[in-house]
């Protein structure tokens, strides 16, 4: 995470794929900035639906927008 642009980094930390280092640092300016809670929040909608998505695909199935309803 660039010093000048702590900002940037809200996805990724809602994701979980910021390193160590660069998690302890944003945790710190989560702190004193309400516009990056916010962002982090909307993300965690995100969040969710990756992880839905994730549930749902097996090995040789079809992605859930393609299969068939019933």
């Amino acid at each position: 995470m660039l010093a000048t642009e702590p900002h940037r980094d809200a996805g990724a930390y809602a994701l979980g794929v910021l390193g160590a280092a660069d998690t302890s640092r944003f945790e710190l300016h989560l702190v004193e900035c309400s516009a990056c809670v916010v962002q982090v929040r909307e993300f965690g909608g995100v969040v969710r639906h990756l992880a839905a998505y994730a549930r749902e695909l097996r090995p040789g199935s079809p992605p859930p927008s393609v299969r068939r309803r019933r």
